[in-house]
C-alpha cells in the first residue's frame, strides 16, 4: 500500500512539474468527461421531467381488465363476437381478493347526448359503481352519488357534472329530483359533482344501468395503493381469471401505464448510449494525449529509471510506477471534466427552460453517473498508459544510465 501512495506521490510531483504540457494533453479527456457528464444529466433529468409529466396526465397506479376484442387468425385481426364478459358477482369476488391493496371500479364509458325539456347536451356517459367519485377525484355539489343498491337494482339514476347541469339549466342546481333523457330512457338526477377537469363532459349512471342501455362490455379498473404493488396485483388477477373462466386469461387484457414509463425509459437509455459513444471520441482523444504525456515523460527521465533499476527495482515496479501516474493524470482529468461539465449544465438548463414552456426541466445527477466517471478514469489510465509503462521497463540499466 505505502508503494502504491508513493507512486501516486511522484505522479502529482510530475504533474506540478509540468502542469501546462499535463493540461494540454488532458484536454480531450476533460472536454469529452464534461460532455458525457453533460449527457448523461441532461438524459437522466429529461427521464424524470417526462416520468413526472406521464404521472400528471396518467395515473401509474391504475390497471385495467377487459376481455379481448379480437382475435388473429392468419395474419387477419377479426372480431369475437362472444367475448366473456364479467357480472356483478365477478367484480365483487375480484374486489373482495384485492381489498387490501387496491380500490376496485366497474365501469364503461361512451359518448352521446342528454337532454332536459328543450336544452340538449353532448357528454361522455359513464356507467359506474359505488367507488367511482374516488376514481374520479371529485366530490358531491348537491345530492347523492351512485349507491350499492342502485348498482344491484339497475336503478335508473343520475349524476350530473356541474357543468352539463348548467347547459341543461339556467341554475343547474334546480335539476336536481327532475327527470333527464338519455336515448330512450329517462334518468333521476339524484346528485352534481363539481367535476373536475376529467370529468368536466361527464354524467355518471350505475354500471348496470349502463350496460342495459348501451349492450357494451364495461372494463375492471384497479386503483393500487402502491405503484410497487402492480407486478403482484398483475399475477393475482392472472391466476384469478384462470380459477373463473373457461376462456382463461388468454381471453383477456391486462393493461398498465407502466409501460409507457418504460417505453419512454428506453428511449432515454438509447440517447444516451448514441450520445455517449459519440463524446467517446474524445475521451479517446485525451487518452491518447496522456499516452504521449507519459512517452515524453518516459524519454525525459530515461536516466533515473535506469538509476531505479540498478539499485533494485524490477519491471514489475517501473510499470506500477507509470502506471499509477497515467491513472492518476487520467483521473485528474475526468476531476476537471467533471467540475466544467457541472458548471455547463447549470447554465443550460436555464436557457433550455427559458425557450421552452416545460419550465419544469431540470438536470439529474444519478449515481450511475459518477460511477461511469470513475470507470472512464480508471479505465483510460490503464490503457493508454500500458504501452509507456512497458517501455520503460524494457529499459536496460546500462543503456539507460549512459543516455543523457
Amino acid at each position: 500500500m505505502s508503494q502504491f501512495f508513493k507512486s501516486i506521490s511522484i505522479a502529482l510531483q510530475n504533474i506540478r512539474a509540468n502542469p501546462l504540457h499535463t493540461f494540454l494533453s488532458t484536454l480531450g479527456i476533460i472536454i469529452g468527461v464534461a460532455a458525457l457528464v453533460g449527457i448523461l444529466a441532461l438524459g437522466d433529468g429529461l427521464e424524470q421531467t417526462g416520468r413526472e409529466q406521464i404521472a400528471n396526465t396518467t395515473s401509474l397506479n391504475f390497471i385495467t381488465v377487459n376481455s379481448k376484442r379480437t382475435k388473429v387468425i392468419d395474419e387477419i385481426r377479426i372480431e369475437i363476437k362472444n367475448r366473456p364478459e364479467f357480472t356483478i358477482k365477478n367484480v365483487h369476488e375480484l374486489r373482495s381478493l384485492v381489498n387490501d391493496k387496491a380500490l376496485l371500479e366497474y365501469t364503461g364509458i361512451r359518448s352521446t347526448e342528454i337532454s332536459f325539456r328543450d336544452s340538449t347536451s353532448g357528454i361522455y356517459l359513464q356507467g359506474t359503481m359505488e367507488s367511482g367519485l374516488d376514481f374520479s377525484n371529485d366530490s358531491l355539489l348537491l345530492g347523492r352519488f351512485i349507491t350499492e343498491e342502485d348498482v344491484m337494482n339497475s336503478s335508473n339514476v343520475i349524476v350530473l357534472s356541474q357543468e352539463i347541469a348548467f347547459k341543461l339549466s339556467e341554475t343547474g342546481q334546480d335539476l336536481a329530483g327532475k327527470m333527464v333523457r338519455i336515448e330512450e330512457s329517462e334518468f333521476n338526477v339524484v346528485g352534481i359533482i363539481k367535476g373536475s377537469n376529467q370529468s368536466r363532459q361527464k354524467v355518471f349512471i350505475p354500471v348496470t344501468a349502463y350496460t342495459n342501455l348501451s349492450k357494451s362490455y364495461p372494463n375492471i379498473i384497479l386503483k393500487a395503493n402502491k405503484a410497487e404493488q402492480i407486478p403482484e396485483l398483475e399475477d393475482e388477477i392472472k391466476k384469478w381469471l384462470d380459477r373463473s373462466f373457461e376462456e382463461t386469461s388468454d381471453a383477456f387484457t391486462i393493461s398498465t401505464n407502466r409501460a409507457r414509463v418504460e417505453q419512454f425509459s428506453q428511449g432515454i437509455l438509447l440517447f444516451k448510449l448514441i450520445m455517449g459513444a459519440i463524446t467517446g471520441i474524445s475521451v479517446l482523444v485525451g487518452g491518447i494525449g496522456v499516452m504521449n504525456v507519459l512517452l515524453i515523460s518516459v524519454t525525459e527521465r530515461t536516466k533515473e529509471i535506469g538509476i531505479r533499476k540498478a539499485t533494485g527495482a524490477k519491471k514489475k515496479d517501473i510499470v506500477f510506477q507509470f502506471m499509477a501516474e497515467s491513472v492518476t493524470i487520467s483521473f485528474v482529468g475526468c476531476i476537471l471534466g467533471w467540475i466544467v461539465g457541472i458548471i455547463g449544465i447549470f447554465i443550460f438548463v436555464p436557457i433550455v427552460n427559458s425557450f421552452t414552456e416545460i419550465g419544469q426541466f431540470r438536470a439529474a445527477i444519478s449515481s450511475g453517473t459518477v460511477l461511469s466517471i470513475l470507470i472512464i478514469a480508471l479505465v483510460v489510465g490503464i490503457v493508454f498508459g500500458t504501452y509507456p509503462a512497458w517501455r520503460a521497463a524494457q529499459l536496460t540499466p546500462v543503456d539507460a544510465i549512459r543516455r543523457e
